[in-house]
């Protein structure tokens, strides 16, 4: 992938690094795994100036993301009316909130009630391709993507017309690196219902593949069919980015920060978007209002805003940024150096060389912390 304009932490990786973090299609990759079984569900609707039902309840607080609250209510409608709905979104409910063990024995039970409910046999998959994301050995956890494999071929005999069976398969494939099987698999999943989720997985399976300017056709579309999606501006500005294209980058990052004002990550890639442009005060609006939202979360926004503060010779501020990078992530280099060059601009050499040999112990080629290091012995 080339990439046209200078990187503010060329020698850091950090924008790769955020997406190895995240896991390949993790970000969207969760987002799919968590909506699509629900999105095709039946689910109820309150009788009008009637007291909702516990299931209803549990619905509405499902959907507007409310799990702590949902899961009193979803208990209730299981434990008042046993139902496969009820049984499937409780489990669905459980599985946001990791309680994978109750979420899968309530999704058998949905099953037990009714064989051919179908999504519960996806929600089924989902919960053990999420235990394999979240497993500290992936390797060990292999396992839980051949059952995940297994539950949909269920799914498909329960209901071959089912796009989110075929969407779920294409994502655990990828996980696998079986990515012509997952091309196909998602190409189902779309021929079925063209879903704007599956298109921009579609797009990361593609990215692995090397075909970035399909992964960005497919983005592309999947933005157009869901404009007020925040999560789909984010991920597509970002690859805009790495590409070269600061200024369509900008256009989608202003958008996502317009449509959840709230998501700390929208606001760190914008910041990355105008330190490219080098708008400076657009990127330190940005860092700062990632780093207020998710103060430990980020560490590269401290990072990114210290390097936006040497650009403005306010030395003493950046150095304050980068100590808060370096306390959240002391393994860094890239931290550590740029600490390390704000001590140097600061005149303390016994500062800046003792960072830059830390930078150096771990990542001994980085050049810019051995130059550091010599000038300032």
């Amino acid at each position: 992938m080339h990439v046209r304009f200078r990187n503010p932490f060329p020698l850091s990786g950090r924008r790769s690094h955020r997406l190895r973090a995240r896991g390949f299609g993790l970000a969207l990759g969760l987002v799919l795994l968590g909506g699509l079984g629900l999105a095709q569900a039946p689910t109820p609707t309150p009788a009008p100036k009637a007291q909702p039902k516990p299931l209803e309840v549990c619905a509405v607080l499902y959907e507007a993301g409310r799990m702590e609250a949902a899961l009193k209510a979803c208990e209730k409608a299981a434990t008042d009316t046993p139902s496969s709905d009820a049984f499937y979104l409780l489990a669905r409910v459980q599985t946001e909130l990791q309680l994978f063990t109750p979420a899968i024995d309530n999704l058998r039970a949905s099953l037990k009630l009714n064989a051919g409910y179908v999504q519960s046999y996806v929600a089924l998959a989902q919960v053990y391709t999420k235990q394999y994301l979240l497993a500290d050995n992936r390797d060990a956890a292999k396992g839980l993507l051949d059952q995940a494999l297994a539950t949909l071929k269920e799914a498909e005999r329960a209901n071959p017309k089912y796009a989110p069976t075929y969407a779920v398969r294409g994502i655990v494939y990828a996980y696998q690196g079986k990515y012509d099987p997952a091309i196909e698999a998602l190409n189902k999943s779309l021929a079925l219902k063209d879903d704007p989720q599956v298109r921009a997985s579609m797009a990361e399976v593609l990215l692995r593949q090397g075909k970035v300017d399909e992964a960005l056709k497919n983005y592309d579309d999947a933005v157009k069919a869901a404009p007020n999606s925040a999560a789909l501006r984010i991920k597509y500005g970002s690859l805009l980015l790495l590409r070269g294209d600061v200024d369509g980058a900008i256009a989608h990052l202003d958008q996502a920060v317009v449509l959840a004002p709230g998501n700390a990550e929208a606001w760190l890639e914008r910041g990355d978007a105008y330190f490219a442009k080098k708008d400076w005060k657009q990127a330190g609006v940005s860092y700062e209002q990632a780093a207020a939202l998710a103060p430990v979360r980020y560490p590269d926004a401290y990072a990114g805003l210290g390097r936006v503060l040497i650009e403005l010779k306010d030395y003493q501020k950046a150095k304050y940024n980068f100590t808060k990078a370096v306390a959240l992530e002391k393994d860094n280099p890239v931290y550590r150096y740029w600490l390390g060059h704000s001590n140097e601009l600061l005149g303390d050499k016994v500062g800046a060389k003792t960072q830059c040999d830390e930078a150096l112990r771990l990542k001994p080629d980085y050049k810019e912390a051995q130059d550091c290091s010599s000038r300032n012995k």
